[in-house]
């Protein structure tokens, strides 16, 4: 069916497309925003911040839970670089394969879902 190099650009694919449901998985599973600092009446607070449409939604973070959420939401901003990486990765490969008339875009999407029913 598939020569050995198209094979491996199908592979290369379904492995990019798991992968990417694999960081979005744990992209969701950490918290959104930032810290913003506040001092008031001469007390300081944190609060987690983040965008829901047009608001700002604040969440008062006690200074027990500062560094791991501030580490969580550093986590998140890393893969979501990296998430950025791997859609671009997915992109390219899926261009050379629908130019070389290998594959359809509704094979590459059917491809998607059966990567992202592997990863959950």
């Amino acid at each position: 069916m598939f020569m050995k190099k198209e094979q491996r650009q199908f592979d290369s694919l379904f492995e990019l497309l798991k992968e990417q449901a694999e960081i979005e998985n744990i992209i969701d599973s950490l918290p959104r925003g930032y810290i913003s600092v506040k001092n008031i009446s001469g007390h300081i607070y944190n609060y987690r911040q983040w965008r829901e449409g047009d608001k700002i939604i604040s969440e008062y973070v006690p200074d027990a839970f500062l560094n791991s959420v501030k580490r969580k939401i550093a986590s998140r901003k890393e893969q979501e670089v990296v998430l950025k990486a791997v859609k671009k990765d997915i992109r390219s490969v899926s261009r050379k394969l629908l130019k070389a008339g290998l594959i359809s875009e509704e094979e590459i999407a059917e491809l998607k879902a059966k990567a992202e029913a592997e990863v959950k």
